[in-house]
């Protein structure tokens, strides 16, 4: 790709960048939270202004309610302090993003994960791949035994159960989902 290709993309996006809904939109977050309040901006927050209608993602359908019943003030104020013709404003849980220090990675999840058995227990031994699935499964089978000989059983059901499920159910999570 050439410069002037990269030129022509960043020319056509720029527009775009600089529209009036967008400088609108960036009025209105600028000044959120003395519009609806620090307890309502905490649970609420503009994110588009299309067809002259305000988007804004909720953090539950509770605030979401919430703040339909005070959309004719909030309309009534965005309209008198800025002079922007809002049509409407739409409430959403969809589009809301929890705002996190640090972005949650995968493998931490799984750290504090009931299931999680500990590590003496866990065996990493790779299976080797096999053309017919009895054997396979017999394998499979055999790994399955080893890593959970060791784990304490279930009450209900007897069987081998990570001790972190047994901590926080009393029983293996099966038998937990099970009597939900």
């Amino acid at each position: 790709m050439s410069f002037q290709e990269l030129q022509s993309i960043l020319g056509a996006i720029e527009p775009h960048y600089h529209s009036p809904e967008r400088q609108q939109l960036r009025r209105i977050l600028e000044h959120w939270t003395d519009l609806i309040g620090a307890d309502l901006a905490a649970q609420a927050q503009p994110i588009a202004i299309q067809r002259n209608i305000l988007e804004v993602a909720t953090s539950s359908p509770v605030w979401t309610q919430t703040l339909v019943f005070k959309r004719p003030s909030i309309l009534k104020q965005i309209r008198d302090r800025f002079a922007i013709d809002l049509s409407d404003i739409r409430f959403s849980t969809v589009q809301w993003r929890t705002p996190q220090s640090q972005p949650v990675i995968e493998g931490d999840l799984w750290q504090n994960h009931p299931s999680q058995l500990p590590a003496a227990s866990q065996v990493t031994t790779q299976l080797p791949l096999f053309n017919d699935s009895r054997t396979a499964f017999e394998r499979w089978s055999a790994l399955i035994q080893r890593r959970s000989q060791h784990l304490p059983l279930c009450p209900n059901c007897k069987s081998p159960t990570p001790p972190g499920e047994l901590e926080r159910w009393t029983v293996c999570s099966l038998c937990a989902a099970r009597n939900a």
